[in-house]
């Protein structure tokens, strides 16, 4: 099981350094090659195994990484390692891109729409999805053919509903209280 709050933790510990750094992007994507390696579940398993020796799976990750990332990146993925959690990578490198996106002042928002948008449809949602945020976004698309029509976007836990499948569930409730 993935553990979000070490991730964080973990996260916030890489941005301190990254910012002193001036390397934000750099770890960036350092990490997210990293968390590329972790989500192969024979990996993870491999480099988080207590019955393998540290020093076979140092040599492992050192290997894996190679020169891909920064000496300080590999030394992160050791220190999981070397703790049993290189399986929490994915989550360190998805809570590094929230602090990178909260520091520029970007926000995270994902649409969902019955179908795929076209690019003129795409910019007028991230339009309105900037001014409902008050920040420049950065959107993640998704399709649920169940929506019927319309769309969905999540701003962190805040969800707009504005699909035909919410309006008429939200017509429902009202005709069913209405009727009782």
């Amino acid at each position: 099981m993935h553990q979000v709050g070490a991730g964080r933790r973990y996260a916030e510990a890489a941005f301190q350094l990254a910012e002193r750094d001036g390397k934000v992007d750099a770890w960036q994507r350092d990490l997210a090659l990293a968390a590329g390696l972790a989500r192969d579940e024979r990996v993870a398993r491999a480099v988080d195994s207590p019955a393998v020796p540290f020093g076979e799976r140092r040599q492992a990750v050192e290997q894996l990484l190679g020169k891909l990332v920064s000496p300080q990146a590999r030394n992160l993925a050791l220190l999981l390692a070397k703790r049993g959690r290189f399986a929490i990578l994915p989550d360190v490198s998805a809570e590094y891109d929230g602090l990178v996106r909260e520091s520029r002042g970007i926000v995270a928002a994902t649409v969902t729409t019955p179908a795929p948008l076209s690019a003129g449809d795409l910019a007028q949602v991230t339009a309105r999805v900037e001014q409902l945020a008050g920040a420049k976004a950065e959107l993640t698309m998704a399709t649920d053919p169940t929506l019927l029509g319309g769309l969905t976007v999540r701003i962190g836990d805040r969800l707009i509903d504005a699909s035909v499948r919410g309006r008429l569930e939200r017509l429902r409730g009202r005709l069913v209280q209405g009727a009782s």
